[in-house]
């Protein structure tokens, strides 16, 4: 029984590296590199929401992924107490009403979608406007 559980842990272990592998070559390949007066953000159209993690431990202040089956959008930036941003959510809300959006209490992500809410609207607009939104909310 021990073996068994072992196993299955290991599994899983194995199957988050795989994800952060596959994160860092959707990276690479597929990623929106942009500039922010905080730094260096990308956007990326990914189902991979290890990208965002991997994104910020390479360096990015700011994450940006659009799942292309769902349409949800989540924005993460690194926890720097100089950057906010409610301009972006406020820019997002006003562009696309209808979807759900949700500003964390740090203002440092925007979520649209999730698990905990299955009757959340998502998204219309495309990796590229949002990566727009971004840019002239957050002039660099």
């Amino acid at each position: 029984k021990y073996v068994e559980h072992a196993l299955i842990c290991l599994d899983g272990i194995y199957r988050k590296f795989e994800d952060k592998v596959w994160a860092e070559k959707e990276i690479a390949e597929k990623g929106v590199e942009f500039k922010t007066k905080w730094g260096k953000a990308v956007g990326i159209e990914t189902v991979n929401d290890e990208v965002i993690r991997i994104a910020q431990r390479t360096g990015y202040k700011l994450a940006l992924r659009k799942d292309p089956k769902k349409g949800h959008v989540r924005i993460k930036s690194l926890p720097d107490p100089k950057i906010d941003l409610t301009p972006v959510y406020e820019k997002l809300k006003e562009l696309d009403a209808r979807a759900t959006w949700f500003l964390h209490i740090s203002r440092h992500m925007i979520l649209n979608g999730s698990m905990k809410n299955p009757k959340s609207i998502p998204s219309k607009l495309s990796l590229k406007e949002i990566i727009e939104v971004i840019k002239k909310q957050v002039k660099s």
